[in-house]
């Protein structure tokens, strides 16, 4: 075993010679966030130092938005994980199925997803009516200056009233911009909290940790057919095609909730029992566990037969 090595004090300011990656204490202090996973914050916190970088290289889109590219690959190197886990945790953040602190979009033709990382900055209620106010404070301003007309007025003042049309505006629409954002980042938060609720769920119908431990060499296997348990659960898709059929997501998470360590240790054996190539594995899985709640009695039971013919 090598001996660990014997690390020295910091002395004076050598603290300032290093660089560090920083994570906003916002992440940590606000409710909102406090549902998202350590990995989660830290994983945001390397995004945000691969902001400058993106800035540098001018990658900033019609709107003038920063964006930086951020893989898979990336997140396993950087957090020393799994696929499976970086794929989890990139998901905590994502607007779709997570907090909201980052916005994918895809750009096809084989180019690499842009990922834009949102502001964590979240005004609380007092700060939105403070500045429900002031707009309300300044349209009042912008009415008196107007009424009183602009032709004896310097052109200095003339140039004042455009302004504070223009900021009055911004600062009104912000405080609606505000509101609704808040009404957002709620919705997210449920949408969080559901998903947390289902992955509870779903780790003790199949008896997760037992799996883990009853198949140590199938580990990510397991990983990804949760994970893929988790995602159909939380879709917002009317209908999911399996093996090419459409089934209602009711009918499909009603089944996907039945499934218990049986089921999975079913999955695992058709997994390894099959010899033709899969083109798309995602869809393969998805559909032997839809039809393993029905099919694995019978499997069992023909299992049992085929023993005792030969025994």
């Amino acid at each position: 075993m090598e001996e660990k090595p014997i690390m020295k004090y910091f002395t004076g300011k050598e603290a300032d010679l290093f660089t560090f990656y920083k994570i906003p204490k916002e992440l940590f202090t606000n409710n909102y966030f406090k549902v998202i996973s350590t990995d989660a914050k830290v994983l945001y916190g390397l995004m945000l130092d691969r902001i400058s970088l993106s800035v540098k290289n001018g990658w900033l889109d019609d709107q003038n938005r920063v964006f930086i590219f951020f893989s898979v690959d990336d997140t396993m190197e950087l957090l020393n994980c799994k696929k499976n886990k970086a794929i989890q945790t990139i998901a905590e953040l994502d607007i779709e199925t997570g907090i909201g602190l980052i916005e994918k979009k895809r750009q096809g033709q084989g180019k690499p997803t842009r990922i834009y990382v949102k502001n964590f900055y979240m005004p609380d209620e007092d700060t939105i009516e403070t500045v429900s106010e002031v707009g309300k404070t300044n349209f009042k301003r912008l009415e008196i200056q107007t009424s009183k007309g602009l032709k004896n007025q310097p052109l200095e003042v003339e140039k004042t009233n455009p302004n504070n049309t223009e900021f009055n505006n911004t600062e009104y629409n912000k405080s609606s911009y505000l509101i609704t954002s808040n009404e957002k980042e709620t919705e997210r938060s449920d949408a969080m909290s559901k998903m947390q609720d289902y992955a509870k769920l779903i780790k003790d119908n199949i008896e997760y940790d037992t799996l883990m431990e009853q198949h140590p060499f199938e580990k990510d296997i397991i990983d990804e057919l949760y994970s893929l348990i988790i995602e159909t659960m939380m879709t917002k898709n009317s209908e999911i095609v399996i093996a090419q059929s459409k089934y209602p997501l009711e009918m499909v998470q009603s089944r996907f909730l039945k499934l218990g360590y049986d089921h999975i240790e079913y999955v695992l054996t058709c997994l390894k029992d099959n010899t033709t190539k899969v083109r798309n594995i995602k869809k393969y899985m998805l559909a032997v566990l839809f039809n393993s709640t029905t099919t694995v009695n019978c499997y069992y039971q023909q299992a049992v037969n085929f023993d005792m013919s030969n025994a």
